[in-house]
């Protein structure tokens, strides 16, 4: 599946040959208005195609809506350009509920940016698909581009001058603090390059730990706003590495405030971070790094992150939300079945305490957890499938959804097999609630991928362990063995060498440490 950035736009032919949530709606005959009355009534008619499974499974209608309803009210828990992003994402999808979407990005960006060509781009892309579908255009609002656009150039203008200002009086603080207002318009504006150079201009300014956490937070919110993951993760280990100097300078200045033995405020500023400030910034540094490592596929780094976040982390207080609490426990779940063992998944997931009020949200997810852990894989693969459709349609899982149901299914099967060294294949398909040809089918690939060291007898039925004898493990170990002992003879004899020579030989990791060779008396010869 190809990744559209956000402001990209895509045709309708590439994108649906694109991606799994398939088929556009087909045209309703009944009179659709531009409302948002309208846009409740919307007809869905299209099906999904679960393609993890290369198989078709169809859905029915009233499934397909509550699918639809799910999606968009996970999306309703954010704000912002992670609204913006998600609902554009969800409209690229082709999916029964694009056109919603796309009105609902709309309006997200007309009430929280000035992003003038993103808002043009979104009404271009509902409109061609509305076209392709025979249903009502959608018209810009021109009195909010114009009045926006005023704003911009107001705007700008001052915040020019107050750079100009700062600059010609030399005053170091307020040249940051320009260049970190001019910035936070770039980004509500929409221009990312700009942002950017201005925040790298604002941090040659900084004076302070906290002056340089907060620009590494902006870059971060930056690299974000683009879904350029590589970079967030960049921006991340800055802003983790300003933070911790933060912490540093802060732990110092109230080490010097203790040892002074008064009560004077000495050393004490009211606009010094508090601990749950930290915290929050940790928590998103975190985040971040957990997002796009599952972004990227790299399921055991978003596992990690995501342990380090906070119970807190998933409310909007401080600043724009990344994750509800509800996205983090999914997340952390299906990352936890496709990278854990049995003993890891109880350990660092079921009983842990801060995930627990994370699973809180969606107690769905501990009774899974539980069954995975149990070997009663049916129950986890039937809620899995029912899922799906929501996994492709969020905007970090799209991409490695079917990876994802790849390496659970691998999880599950190894953990099975694993405990026998025979094992019927129609009791291991009741277990999975597989068919047998699938699940033979499924077996073949975990035999040659290396992932189940087996045999798989199809005439019986029998799926037979395949584990080498200790006398094979010890001729597979022969050449390396000689090799070692080769080697360490051969330091041994060098080692004796550098005596005879009456060699002074130190041991580099303790240089003071005199050597056993008796260098202070050298040794006579002619005996």
């Amino acid at each position: 599946m190809k990744h559209y950035p956000s402001g990209c736009f895509v045709s309708d032919s590439e994108r649906c040959s694109d991606h799994r949530l398939i088929h556009p709606r087909e045209p309703d005959s009944g009179q659709i208005d531009q409302s948002s009355q309208a846009r409740d009534q919307l007809p869905i008619r299209s099906t999904y195609q679960l393609s993890y499974d290369s198989s078709l499974k169809t859905m029915e209608a009233s499934a397909q809506a509550d699918v639809s309803f799910e999606l968009i009210n996970r999306i309703s828990h954010y704000s912002g350009r992670q609204a913006i992003n998600r609902l554009r994402f969800l409209g690229q999808l082709c999916s029964p509920i694009s056109l919603s979407a796309y009105e609902l990005a709309l309006e997200a960006i007309v009430q929280s940016t000035w992003d003038i060509s993103l808002y043009k781009e979104t009404l271009a892309a509902h409109n061609k698909l509305a076209s392709a579908n025979n249903l009502p255009l959608l018209t810009a609002n021109e009195d909010w581009i114009d009045s926006t656009q005023d704003e911009i150039n107001h705007t700008l203008a001052r915040l020019e001058n107050d750079l100009k200002h700062n600059t010609t009086n030399c005053i170091k603080d307020g040249i940051r603090s320009s260049y970190q207002a001019l910035g936070a318009h770039y980004r509500k504006v929409g221009d990312v390059g700009s942002a950017h150079r201005v925040f790298s201009k604002a941090r040659e300014h900084a004076t302070t730990a906290l002056h340089a956490a907060e620009l590494s937070l902006a870059s971060l919110d930056l690299a974000l706003d683009a879904e350029n993951f590589k970079l967030a993760q960049s921006h991340a280990a800055k802003a983790q590495g300003a933070l911790d100097t933060l912490i540093g300078s802060l732990e110092l200045k109230a080490a010097k405030t203790k040892t002074s033995g008064s009560i004077s405020t000495v050393g004490i500023d009211s606009r010094d971070p508090t601990e749950k400030d930290i915290q929050r910034w940790s928590d998103r540094v975190n985040v971040v790094n957990a997002l796009t490592s599952l972004a990227q596929g790299d399921f055991g780094r978003a596992t990690s992150y995501f342990l380090k976040v906070g119970k807190d982390a998933g409310d909007s207080t401080g600043g724009e939300l990344l994750a509800t609490a509800t996205d983090i426990a999914i997340y952390t779940t299906l990352c936890g079945l496709a990278h854990f063992d049995r003993q890891q998944l109880k350990d660092r997931l079921i009983d842990n305490l801060e995930f627990r009020s994370m699973l809180d949200s969606e107690p769905q997810l501990r009774r899974i957890l539980n069954l995975f852990r149990e070997n009663k894989y049916r129950g986890v693969f039937e809620y899995l499938k029912a899922s799906l459709p929501l996994y492709q349609g969020d905007l970090y899982l799209a991409e490695q959804t079917e990876r994802l149901m790849m390496m659970i299914q691998e999880r599950a099967i190894g953990q099975y097999f694993g405990s026998f060294s025979s094992a019927q294949l129609s009791k291991a398909s009741e277990v999975f609630g597989w068919p047998m040809d699938e699940l033979e089918q499924r077996l073949v690939l975990s035999i040659r991928s290396g992932h189940l060291p087996a045999k798989l007898d199809l005439a019986n039925a029998i799926l037979r362990a395949h584990r080498p004898t200790p006398r094979s493990r010890l001729l597979a170990n022969v050449t390396s063995s000689a090799k070692k002992i080769q080697h360490d003879s051969s330091a041994a004899l060098f080692r004796l060498k550098l005596i005879s020579a009456d060699l002074l030989v130190r041991d580099v990791n303790q240089p003071n440490i005199p050597s056993l060779t008796p260098s202070s008396e050298p040794v006579d010869r002619s005996k």
